[in-house]
């Protein structure tokens, strides 16, 4: 079976549904079912859905299947957003999951993330037997899977009060404790909305928000708060309307953009260090390539002693589950992700934990910090307006195997201004991404700040998408910054790539 075999993303399964026969989701159910059943030992496997109009029928369709292969099935059959998917599979650490959603892509995709026990990443080289690589195996064999001599049973729950609860619980934020804070919110037609205005309202914020109705066609556009053409209406409405914090969520709400009050976003490195502090870290975090200097200097400034990682969902939680022994229990990515090492029992840490997401909590922590403490916010407003950033732009190649080349050649000529290249995290591990890096210190992690003017290139190829290479650029002012966007349309002239 060779039919859609581009789906089988790094981290997910992903693909337009439009581009599958029935023929293909029906051996894609299949493997997944057989690599549940054969390769993780799953005997129950919790599922849930976002709003995307194919959605219900891959849930209907992989429900049945788990059935027949004698595996129980815990559903939510309503429409969830992915952190409160996670939650469930807390609550169910010997369950499997799979959530099924396309996140920030828009509308035509169909996908899933999926779960081993106890929240185990499930991607490309990751989870029992290799994860997603396992069952594309599987998929191109056309191997089904044996049915049982009993059939699993099924178990319907909706986790969503609990998974409120445990949010305000976790984030200090009782009933009321945000009376007269002003907040707004766009949920770009995602499932985020009524977990978020019920969790709110009850902490007495002054709420106003849009797109909050779940709605798989996204009438708003694209669900992705980082396209500028689905967020520019909660930017006006931030302006005009004098509230103090905004939030913008993408489609299966696992991704939480802040909004200050002009309605730009805050890089979430920034808001990251102003979290930190507060979220219980043993002393360590992770902060993606592309955080800013700043942002870093800051984390390492408020006691927290933050080490770069490599970007992916399922490769940042898998390496903080490793080095939790070692202190590492949070992390930031900027597509806005946030993980963090989340206890089973808020008042009992040592009752244990899982590393996974929670965008209810950490939008809540954000929130009551803005409440308490709104100088946080302040001090790191003033540090981002002195940073000037192209955030990450992309360019699709025709061939992947030219990918490697247009990223040599940027690195070259950055070298030949002076640049130091990073290409390795603190422990040896690849970046799977270069940093080339002006006047930027070493010692950020520790606290140094750059001084003078600096700049900082990310470059990489995306894992997570075909032939596409990415860069993003963050320096101490606007013509550096633009200075340094030109070198590299530049070289991506010389080498026969000319940009819409």
């Amino acid at each position: 079976m060779t039919e859609g075999i581009g789906m089988f993303k790094a981290y997910d399964i992903r693909a337009r549904f439009g581009d599958l026969s029935e023929k293909a989701m029906d051996t894609l159910a299949d493997a997944i079912v057989r690599y549940f059943l054969l390769d993780a030992a799953a005997d129950s496997v919790v599922i849930a859905r976002d709003a995307r109009l194919f959605s219900p029928a891959l849930m209907d369709k992989l429900i049945g299947r788990f059935l027949i292969a004698g595996i129980d099935v815990i559903a939510d059959m309503g429409e969830s957003p992915t952190c409160r998917f996670y939650y469930m599979c807390m609550r169910n650490p010997s369950s499997c999951g799979i959530m099924i959603t396309a996140s920030h892509n828009p509308g035509a995709y169909a996908g899933m993330k999926l779960v081993g026990r106890g929240c185990q990443p499930i991607a490309q080289g990751c989870g029992p037997s290799g994860g997603i690589d396992r069952i594309k195996e599987y998929y191109l064999a056309d191997a089904s899977f044996p049915a049982a001599a009993e059939r699993g049973r099924f178990i319907s729950v909706c986790m969503q009060d609990e998974y409120i609860d445990y949010s305000m619980r976790l984030a200090g934020t009782d009933e009321g404790s945000l009376s007269g804070l002003r907040v707004f919110a766009d949920f770009l037609s995602g499932t985020g909305g009524p977990d978020f205005i019920e969790a709110f309202s009850c902490a007495g914020a002054s709420l106003s928000f849009s797109g909050a109705v779940p709605d798989g066609r996204f009438p708003s556009g694209d669900p992705n708060p980082g396209a500028e053409s689905s967020i520019a209406p909660a930017r006006r409405l931030m302006l005009e309307g004098g509230y103090d914090i905004g939030f913008c969520f993408d489609g299966d709400a696992d991704r939480m953009d802040l909004m200050f009050p002009d309605g730009s976003q805050m890089i979430p490195a920034m808001n990251f260090s102003v979290l930190a502090p507060y979220l219980g870290c043993g002393g360590k975090c992770y902060m993606d390539a592309k955080s800013v200097p700043p942002a870093v200097a800051r984390t390492a400034e408020r006691g927290i002693e933050p080490h770069l990682i490599r970007n992916g969902h399922s490769f940042i939680k898998d390496k903080l589950r490793r080095n939790l022994c070692l202190g590492y229990s949070a992390a930031v990515e900027d597509t806005a992700h946030y993980y963090m090492a989340f206890p089973y029992d808020p008042a009992d840490p040592d009752k244990g934990s899982v590393i996974t997401e929670n965008t209810l909590f950490f939008a809540l922590l954000s929130a009551r910090i803005m409440a308490e403490h709104p100088e946080d916010y302040a001090v790191m407003r003033a540090e981002q307006d002195g940073i000037c950033r192209i955030r990450e732009w992309s360019v699709h190649l025709d061939d992947i195997s030219a990918a490697p080349f247009l990223t040599d050649a940027v690195e070259a000529r950055m070298r030949s201004l002076g640049a130091v290249a990073v290409k390795e995290m603190d422990d040896g591990d690849s970046l799977d991404a270069t940093l080339l890096r002006f006047s930027v210190p070493d010692g950020i992690t520790r606290g140094e700040r750059p001084e003078g003017s600096w700049c900082q290139i990310a470059e990489r190829i995306s894992r997570s998408e075909d032939a596409v290479v990415r860069w993003d650029i963050s320096a101490s002012d606007e013509n550096l910054c633009r200075e340094m966007n030109s070198v590299i349309i530049s070289v991506l002239s010389e080498n026969g790539i000319a940009l819409q």
